[in-house]
């Protein structure tokens, strides 16, 4: 039997772009903490506090996405439309999976990601999963997934929302999922583009939490 020889240069270059992306979205749970109606909806305990998740709910629509709305709406720069997504997660520390993908697309861009964007989880037939991740483009693009606390390659993450969080999303074994990126709202198409240098440089002095001090893009 003959045996390829591995390539040990390009297989350990994949290995440590996948481990920073965790870190980040990792690193993210850790400087934002927020919990998430959705998340808690997941458990099986969760039909025994209906009010509590109705006024979770409630909080992330009124504290923390209204708020977003009119502080991005009252924006003018590139900074203040930042904060609109940071200051009311900061404060009120509630969000789902879409406030995790905003700030985790941020913090891709902020330690060096390019070619990142919002993307959400759907099935060939078009069906809506309400599920939102940061999508990598590249040669083998990957996924970073805040909400659910780790980063892989999409294929991998396919694999883990239909066996190890099939409790959330609720897949048919022979179910076909895919990313979808759009620009339906303005959010979703500000956090699209790369961030310039200069713009770079200016979240890390306002937002130093943000920035990883190590690491491979």
């Amino acid at each position: 039997m003959q045996i390829s020889p591995v390539n040990n240069t390009n297989f350990q270059a994949r290995n440590q772009t996948i481990r920073f992306a965790d870190d980040i979205a990792r690193h993210v749970n850790k400087c934002y903490p927020r919990i998430s109606a959705t998340k808690i909806a997941s458990f099986e305990s969760a039909s025994c506090f209906p009010e509590c998740l109705e006024n979770l709910t409630k909080r992330i629509k009124e504290s923390v996405r209204d708020e977003r709305n009119n502080l991005y709406d009252d924006s003018y720069s590139f900074l203040d439309k930042i904060k609109s997504f940071i200051k009311p997660i900061k404060k009120n520390r509630v969000g789902n999976c879409a406030e995790s993908a905003q700030l985790s697309t941020i913090a891709a861009k902020v330690n060096g990601i390019k070619d990142c964007h919002l993307a959400h989880l759907y099935n060939t037939k078009g069906e809506d999963f309400d599920h939102t991740v940061v999508f990598v483009k590249g040669e083998k693009p990957y996924i970073i997934d805040a909400w659910l606390g780790f980063a892989d390659y999409v294929p991998n993450t396919i694999e883990r929302f239909k066996n190890e969080y099939n409790y959330i999303f609720k897949t048919k074994p022979d179910e076909q999922l895919t990313f979808v990126s759009y620009t339906d709202d303005e959010y979703t198409y500000f956090l699209k583009d790369n961030f310039t240098r200069s713009q770079i440089n200016k979240l890390r002095r306002i937002y130093p939490e943000m920035f990883i001090k190590r690491g491979f893009v």
